[in-house]
């Protein structure tokens, strides 16, 4: 449910600062991670003129960021009412995973033969550092080195098509798996799972990667889930 048009206390964002990035782009970044960290709740009303005062730009970034922000499913545009973050749900997540599972098995499927020697030292490079991040509690780098680990495998797919609408689709799930890290007994789990899809790279067996891949998905969804349920009892209690 979308919430009342009222003044909301939360942190204020840091300015934008000089990049080689246009100013459009660098406030994306800043309101979808705000939205990640839940200084932008969901279901929260967006003050735009708040958003820009903070980061110092015009009104006219922060509204092509929203634009944006919009088609990737961050946030909710309603007219003569403005911007809200977007809602989750259970729902939401289990449908977002169904597609994942479909999408990101069947580009894992094509991807096992297009595997180079390069690809795969990459990819050990990246698990190392992935195991090193979960070890210090570092979920942060864990998250940009798992990014990189399964979108090395399905860019490989040869699919700009393909790799579009799965970069979308990690871009949702964020709102979900940035959770799941945060449950510090996983990292066992989560390490094993990427285990099997390194082997099933090195093997560049194609029905071994996209089962690893789907199993992956599946248990990251139960884990979720199970968060989440455990999130909303409390608040009823």
């Amino acid at each position: 449910m979308l919430q009342a048009d009222m003044p909301m206390e939360r942190e204020q964002l840091k300015p934008i600062e000089v990049s080689k990035k246009t100013v459009a782009v660098m406030v994306q970044e800043r309101i979808r991670q705000a939205i990640l960290d839940g200084v932008l709740p969901a279901g929260s009303r967006i003050d735009q003129r708040r958003l820009a005062t903070e980061l110092q730009v015009s009104l006219v970034p922060v509204r092509e960021a929203l634009k944006v922000l919009s088609g990737e499913g961050f946030v909710q545009i309603v007219p003569r009412r403005g911007a809200f973050v977007t809602e989750t749900s259970l729902e939401d997540m289990e449908d977002l995973y169904f597609a994942r599972a479909i999408i990101e098995g069947q580009a894992a499927y094509h991807a096992a033969e297009n595997l180079t020697d390069a690809h795969l030292h990459d990819l050990e490079r990246l698990y190392n550092l992935m195991d090193k991040a979960l070890r210090a509690h570092d979920y942060e780098v864990f998250s940009q080195h798992n990014r990189a680990f399964h979108l090395t495998i399905y860019d490989t797919a040869g699919s700009q098509y393909l790799s579009d609408m799965i970069h979308s689709l990690w871009e949702l799930a964020e709102r979900y798996r940035y959770r799941y890290l945060f449950l510090k007994d996983q990292a066992e789990e989560i390490q094993a799972e990427h285990r099997a899809i390194l082997n099933a790279c090195y093997a560049r067996d194609r029905k071994q990667l996209r089962d690893a891949v789907i199993y992956h998905l599946n248990q990251t969804l139960i884990g979720v889930r199970a968060y989440i349920t455990a999130e909303q009892q409390h608040k009823e209690d």
